[in-house]
């Protein structure tokens, strides 16, 4: 399975699954995606002419999507909204990370696996191992992985889209009983950080 998360269901038109809240506002694009961002990366959203503040997308809480992957980990995964930010109330998609079972496992010998991938639609995946065990209602030898994937409109550096990756599944995989605990490598060493001016 090659395409990307939310576009399954919908038009191949990047649009947010979800309505921002009434209450949501302008917030510091270094604030969004629940902390999972840092000042460098809403630096380089914000170059050359960015915008410094986005809409977030309402989502539901990291807790919840954790419960729905648990309850939906023995049926083919439908991709779960993790964050999704927009340039205006109910406006054009600037980022969204979303995550789905799949059947396909990171390469052999590795828990987690980092693709980089070309384009705003796809740009970046991280694959992670996480059996449940039979907690999980897995099929005996069917060993699962989740599918962390993001679509980028700022076209920030793919150290910034790794880093996004491995914090969102960080915080998933925190909450869920995977049989074995991935080993997270470090953002700089699946991407390394632009070089000034570089992106």
């Amino acid at each position: 399975m090659t395409g990307c998360g939310g576009d399954n269901d919908e038009s191949g038109a990047p649009k947010p699954t979800s309505k921002p809240t009434s209450s949501a506002g302008l917030t510091p694009v270094a604030q969004a995606c629940d902390g999972l961002s840092d000042e460098a990366i809403a630096k380089e959203a914000r170059e050359p002419n960015g915008p410094s503040k986005v809409y977030p997308v309402k989502t539901e809480s990291t807790g919840q999507v954790a419960k729905a992957l648990r309850e939906e980990s023995a049926r083919r995964g439908t991709p779960e909204d993790l964050c999704a930010l927009t340039d205006k109330a109910e406006g054009k998609e600037l980022l969204a990370l979303t995550v789905a079972w799949t059947p396909h496992s990171p390469p052999s010998g590795q828990s987690v696996h980092y693709t980089t991938t070309i384009g705003p639609e796809d740009a970046g995946r991280l694959r992670v191992g996480c059996d449940l065990g039979s907690g999980g209602g897995t099929e005996s030898g069917g060993a699962r992985s989740l599918e962390f994937a993001m679509r980028d409109h700022f076209t920030v550096s793919d150290h910034s889209h790794a880093k996004l990756l491995i914090a969102s599944a960080k915080k998933i995989t925190s909450q869920l009983d995977c049989r074995e605990n991935p080993e997270y490598p470090d953002p700089k060493d699946v991407a390394p950080p632009p070089k000034p001016g570089l992106r």
